[in-house]
């Protein structure tokens, strides 16, 4: 079995994520740090106004505008009362009072957030609704067999007051596994209701929308044998989720401490970098070329250097089974979505295509988007689907290049001061007392305007000088340690 191992690191402004299985990258992630409210987001609040011709209650949740929360959804175990029975809102709650209330609807112009009382957390597998009982699956899944079946596991599992909601990835899992994603978000519910207690109106419990609880809540944790991060704060956070799967599920969370970049000294950067290229080396000499066009993505495999030992079918069936395990990677990594044709190198035996098609299924299964795969065709073409994820890190390491009319792509601005970044704490690691870098100029004024990314560097505690370069490429960055003269136009950035 494969040795996983989660990373996860974060600085100025961003948030980072890897998997790597046996030392090579399979899913990246890289997002910006945001304070806006979003979807999910648990406050704590405190009743404003209330409403009765409008049948509506005004919450305070810290947010620019005051929320809107519909009587309706006010009292969160109202279903638990028989019909007419159910307390009257208007005399249960008063103004001043403090609420736990979820956000349902983003605001709109003039209008607050839409939030409710009776909040859900979602997970991979399920939906806990911790005061709603309630037992549904999704209407994606159509077997009328299959549904019962879950409805039956999801009545087993909860308790009488809660609800659960089984997502079309139940199916997929195990019971064990849904059961452990149970554990985990009764846990993070119950977590929320002890921050409720000491909190201070308007503050944030809990939000989804962080990087770490999205990579942690669609991973299958049993799988993963390590997680390393890149800081002291990042590793409390990751703890604090960790800590809320079952005992027996928990992994340990690492400190990467050597004072060096994380990505960089464990080569994950490097692979990273490789995503920008449309063509992909294997093991042995073959190579990939993947090309997105508007329709559909392409990826064509050649035999490259690799010559075989035995006779040319034995050599074709070998490369093409190395590229079907190397394109369930590349898809993953590069998060490509929609319709993904194939063409491998031609074969002329029967058995050999379909073990081939078999093999790119059983690669494809690691992955958490659903695929489907189709039958070769006559003309040794194999299509497949994959239901895209998120954002392509692509699009967020990379940008249209202006050198070539972007014809191409280059690194982004960030992209490429993340491995200065980096770069300047292996000089320190190194002992370097003062440091000159010369780079593009475009580049330097975008990092002078990136407050979050110079005060960064302030931390360090390196002197450093930058000399800006007209006719740089915005990728060279030439670095000078200790002895160097400093120009007129050079800028001290720490």
């Amino acid at each position: 079995m494969a040795k996983k191992s989660l990373y996860f690191d974060s600085y100025c402004g961003y948030t980072m994520s890897a998997i790597a299985e046996n030392g090579k990258v399979c899913e990246f992630k890289f997002e910006k740090n945001t304070d806006t409210c979003n979807v999910g987001d648990v406050y704590k609040g405190r009743i404003e106004s209330i409403l009765p011709g409008m049948q509506a209650i005004f919450v305070n949740c810290g947010l620019q505008r005051n929320c809107f929360l519909s009587t309706d959804d006010a009292l969160p175990d109202s279903e638990n009362y028989d019909v007419g029975a159910a307390p009257d809102v208007f005399s249960t709650l008063k103004e001043g009072d403090e609420i736990l209330v979820q956000v349902t609807k983003l605001p709109v112009g003039k209008k607050g957030a839409k939030v409710t009382a009776r909040p859900s957390f979602i997970g991979k597998c399920i939906i806990y609704m911790p005061n709603t009982p309630f037992v549904g699956v999704s209407r994606k899944i159509a077997d009328d067999e299959l549904r019962r079946n879950l409805m039956f596991l999801a009545k087993r599992l909860k308790c009488e007051d809660e609800g659960i909601v089984v997502r079309t990835a139940g199916p997929y899992a195990k019971r064990n596994e849904v059961k452990y994603e149970y554990t985990y978000l009764k846990n993070l519910y119950n977590e929320v209701i002890e921050k409720f207690k000491s909190a201070q109106v308007g503050e944030l419990l809990y939000t989804d929308s962080a990087l770490p609880v999205k990579v942690l809540r669609d991973i299958l944790f049993t799988d993963i044998e390590e997680i390393i991060v890149g800081n002291k704060k990042l590793k409390e956070q990751v703890e604090s989720i960790v800590n809320l799967y079952p005992t027996h599920t928990k992994r340990s969370v690492r400190l990467h401490d050597t004072g060096r970049d994380m990505l960089e000294e464990t080569g994950i950067s490097a692979q990273i970098m490789t995503i920008a290229s449309p063509r992909v080396e294997l093991e042995n000499g073959a190579y990939i070329i993947i090309e997105k066009t508007e329709a559909l993505t392409v990826i064509d495999v050649n035999t490259g250097k690799f010559t075989g030992d035995y006779n040319r079918e034995q050599t074709v069936y070998h490369t093409n089974i190395m590229a079907a395990r190397e394109i369930a990677r590349q898809v993953r990594l590069r998060n490509i979505g929609g319709i993904i044709v194939v063409d491998f190198i031609d074969m002329t035996s029967t058995a050999h295509n379909k073990a081939l098609v078999d093999e790119l299924e059983r690669a494809l299964k690691d992955d958490n988007a659903k695929c489907d795969v189709s039958p070769m065709s006559k003309f040794g073409l194999v299509e497949f689907t994959r239901k895209r994820m998120g954002a392509s890190p692509l699009s967020l390491i990379t940008k249209p290049c202006k050198y070539c009319n972007e014809a191409g792509y280059t690194i982004t601005a960030e992209y490429i001061l993340f491995g200065l970044r980096a770069k300047v704490l292996n000089f320190i690691a190194e002992g370097a007392k003062a440091l000159r870098v010369d780079m593009n100029r475009d580049i330097l004024l975008y990092m002078l305007d990136w407050r979050a990314f110079t005060d960064n560097l302030k931390s360090l505690g390196l002197p450093i000088y930058a000399v800006p370069h007209r006719t740089y490429h915005e990728q060279l960055i030439n670095y000078r340690a200790d002895e160097f003269d400093i120009p007129d136009d050079a800028v001290k950035l720490s």
